[in-house]
């Protein structure tokens, strides 16, 4: 239980920044949705780890 309010509070804060920089939600929405035309909806761990632009918005969002 202890955990889920972490990772509840790290997606809303996500989900609160890209709302606010619009360039950037862009730019996240064409890496995920050329992963999903790629590999379809079943996106495996390593693929999903090879998005670097996703990487880069969930460390910066953490940093934060």
């Amino acid at each position: 239980m202890a955990g889920t309010d972490t990772t509840s509070n790290a997606l809303a804060r996500t989900l609160h920044i890209l709302s606010d920089h619009e360039s950037v939600q862009d730019k996240l929405r064409e890496e995920v949705l050329g992963a999903y035309e790629e590999h379809g909806p079943m996106i495996s761990y390593d693929d999903l780890n090879k998005l670097s632009y996703l990487d880069a918005v969930c460390r910066e969002t953490l940093r934060l």
